[in-house]
C-alpha cells in the first residue's frame, strides 16, 4: 500500500482484509485454485446426487475441507484428490466420491 512506510504505520492496520482486484492475481498452474473460486460452486456426488453449496474452506494441518452447506446442514468434505475427483470453477461444481458414511459423519 502506498504511505505505509514504517511498522507503526503498518500496525494500524493489522487484522484488516486485504483485497485485490482478481484480474492482478498470477495466473495458476493447471488443476490449481484460489480458494475464494470454491465459494459458492456446487457439490455433487459421483452419481450426481447433490450435496450442497461450498461455504467456507477450513485450513488445518496437512489437509484443507471444504465446509459445504444444504439447508440447515453442514458438512466436512476433505479437499483431497481421493475425494474431490473434479473441480470446474467454469461451472463452478466439485464431483466428490466420499467414503461410505462421510456425509453422515461429518455433519456438524
Amino acid at each position: 500500500m502506498r504511505g505505509i512506510d514504517s511498522l507503526d504505520k503498518a500496525a494500524e492496520l493489522s487484522g484488516l482484509e486485504v483485497f485485490v482486484p482478481e484480474e492482478s492475481l498470477k495466473p495458476l498452474e493447471k488443476d490449481a485454485f484460489y480458494h475464494f473460486q470454491l465459494i459458492g460452486c456446487c457439490v455433487v456426488t459421483i452419481n450426481r446426487e447433490p450435496v450442497g453449496a461450498v461455504k467456507d474452506i477450513l485450513s488445518i494441518p496437512e489437509n484443507e475441507l471444504l465446509v459445504v452447506e444444504s439447508g440447515q446442514q453442514e458438512f466436512l468434505i476433505p479437499l483431497s484428490g481421493g475425494i474431490c475427483l473434479e473441480i470446474n470453477l467454469a461451472d463452478k461444481e466439485i464431483i466428490i466420491d466420499p467414503p461410505d458414511g462421510l456425509l453422515d459423519l461429518n455433519e456438524i
